[in-house]
């Protein structure tokens, strides 16, 4: 029924459907091995968020810290250093160009791949595998925002970074949930999984 939705809502569900048919164990491996590689450059050295911390003394990326005003955001810039700021734009930001897409690969492959062996395939609860893409989808806004404030600095663009603090509540939200949807899903079907071992036994 829900594939017969039109306009967004049934292009989204469509392409719920593509994730799953696509969420094999090899893909699930792959996106996996993708999503770390990235990981570990983006939080290491000497391109990612390590290196950066060595250079303003322990301050790190507006992506990671919690802004509720532009206020604050500016602070975070400011207190980046010009040196801070020049490494994010220049090693940090290429990098976060690709990542919010291995990490929502990985996840809305994850979950697709564990809903699978849990719930029947017509169950509404799969199209839960889009919630990484929203909180990927949420990631990129926020680093559209952050790249006009680093190359606008020390302008003040408040609505742009007000638009980051939203993005960035919003990607948080959503990347959470993708991963409780994970976990409770590799718990339904590690259950569903045990009952049925139990009752074979006792037949």
């Amino acid at each position: 029924m829900t594939a017969r939705l039109c306009g967004p809502a049934g292009s989204l569900v469509r392409f719920s459907h593509a994730v799953r048919r696509v969420a094999t164990t090899r893909a699930l491996l792959a996106s996996s091995v993708l999503w770390l590689i990235l990981e570990i450059l983006i939080m290491g050295r000497p391109f990612g968020i390590a290196q950066l911390r060595e250079i303003t003394g322990g301050p790190t990326i507006l992506d990671m810290t919690f802004t509720t005003s532009p206020q604050q955001v500016y602070a975070v810039l400011d207190v980046l250093g010009e040196a801070g700021r020049a490494f994010d734009l220049t090693r940090i930001v290429p990098l976060d160009l690709v990542f919010p897409f291995t990490y929502a690969l990985f996840l809305s492959v994850a979950i697709s791949w564990a809903l699978a062996r849990w719930l029947p395939q017509e169950s509404p609860w799969t199209l839960l595998n889009l919630a990484p893409v929203i909180a990927a989808t949420a990631d990129y806004c926020e680093n559209a925002g952050i790249v006009t404030l680093l190359l606008t600095y020390p302008a003040r663009l408040d609505p742009v970074a007000l638009c980051v603090s939203a993005m960035y509540v919003i990607k948080f939200a959503f990347s959470a949930l993708s991963f409780a949807v994970l976990f409770a899903a590799l718990a339904g079907w590690a259950v569903t999984a045990v009952k049925s071992r139990s009752g074979r036994r006792t037949a």
